[in-house]
């Protein structure tokens, strides 16, 4: 039997404006990330979890309509939920103010967290016990204003545990950053290093910022100790079409290992709608409605099903005078929602012939110019709006029409 056992969550973003969805899916997948945070909290109980931690960002932002905060407030008010441990993140850091955390603000309310949800309050690290185990766990916060590079695992911020608590099994809660292993498009912010990492007295270190789930596992004679030493669960639904996969919590685990200790992890599946990203390939289409076709077809090989989330990335060239402006909707049933990419999608101009003669006409000088103009640039953006440019001339000088085709291209 396990020495304890957590279900850590992180970075469900309640109240998440979901801009990027179509408008009358919006408030509903609001409503999801709510039955995602209940299913946590059920996960736990059935688990027989001694404490649920909660990595950061538990909400989207410090002023999360009240709708959304009073569901939060009670959604750990259930029987039998476990202790819940709660370190503020950069989206929704504690103040003295916040509408979120601020006891003071939520008894203004008639509202106050339940008595065994504990929430660091502190950019600096402090401890509370489980009560269920011989665990403390070492909590800190993001606070307003917090700079963005101060790093969480440097020693001078850490010497004072181990001496606070010489034999106990410690474990860190926090939202930062692993330096190295930052995703695209995600903030670098507290930022820490693998040896940080391996120097810190902490037998797990339960992380949130990152959407992506990930851990590190060491096994050194001298480590605080063996098996998964940090982990990040990710996102507990999905909030964007690029964070691909599954989405959930993860059961921690901590045995006793001889004289030490061995942590695992599991992961938990907490959101039932999963992402995907495919690729189709459009070369050989002369009309709009066999992209549709192409598209259902990749969809079907790739099992999604009416629940997931897809993004559709096409590439390749259309036949010139064949446009595509998204899926229709009988394909739109094919899933929650599909986005289509079209920014590598190109006109079949056959831009190689005007490379090697020299421009006689008006056409063949435009285009030669912008070619030679797409040759010197090394700007992405700058290109993509030089090749926007050139194909609109095209269209203009062969098929008589310009219709908005190519604001999206991809350099």
């Amino acid at each position: 039997m396990p020495l304890a056992t957590f279900l850590q969550v992180s970075d469900l973003h309640l109240g998440s404006p979901f801009g990027w969805l179509p408008a009358e899916l919006r408030e509903r997948r609001r409503r999801e990330l709510q039955r995602v945070l209940e299913e946590a909290v059920l996960q736990a109980i059935m688990r027989r979890a001694n404490a649920i931690l909660v990595a950061g960002d538990l909400f989207d932002s410090d002023g999360v309509d009240p709708e959304t905060l009073a569901f939060a407030v009670h959604a750990f008010d259930r029987p039998g939920c476990p202790p819940v441990f709660i370190a503020p993140g950069n989206h929704d850091p504690w103040s003295e103010s916040s509408l979120t955390w601020s006891p003071r603000v939520l008894r203004a309310r008639n509202w106050a967290w339940p008595a065994h949800v504990h929430i660091f309050t502190t950019a600096g690290w402090s401890s509370r016990p489980v009560p269920s185990a011989h665990v403390r766990i070492w909590g800190r916060c993001f606070t307003p204003g917090m700079p963005s590079a101060e790093r969480p695992l440097e020693a001078g911020s850490l010497s004072e545990i181990a001496s606070a608590d010489p034999a106990g099994l410690r474990i860190a809660l926090f939202h930062g950053s692993r330096e190295g292993h930052c995703p695209p498009g995600q903030k670098s912010t507290a930022p820490f290093s693998d040896d940080e990492i391996r120097a810190a007295p902490f037998a797990y270190l339960a992380v949130g910022h990152y959407h992506r789930p990930s851990h590190i596992e060491e096994d050194g004679a001298d480590a605080p100790s063996r098996g998964v030493r940090l982990a990040y669960a990710g996102s507990a639904a999905a909030l964007a079409p690029t964070e691909i996969g599954s989405h959930g919590a993860l059961e921690v685990r901590i045995e006793q290992d001889g004289s030490g200790h061995r942590v695992e992890t599991q992961f938990v599946p907490l959101d039932p709608r999963q992402v995907h990203e495919l690729q189709v390939e459009l070369n050989g289409i002369t009309q709009a409605d066999q992209v549709d076709r192409r598209i259902r077809q990749a969809l079907d090989e790739a099992g999604i099903s009416d629940q997931d989330i897809v993004t559709v990335r096409l590439h390749g060239r259309l036949v010139k005078g064949v446009r595509y402006g998204g899926p229709g909707p009988e394909l739109q049933g094919r899933a929650f929602t599909i986005r289509t990419d079209l920014r590598g999608v190109r006109p079949d101009y056959d831009l190689e012939s005007y490379r090697h003669e020299a421009p006689r006409t008006t056409e063949e000088r435009f285009v030669k110019t912008l070619l030679d103009r797409l040759e010197s640039e090394t700007d992405p953006e700058q290109r993509a709006l030089i090749e926007g440019a050139l194909y609109y001339g095209l269209d203009a000088f062969r098929l008589r029409e310009v219709v908005p085709a190519y604001e999206e291209l991809e350099a």
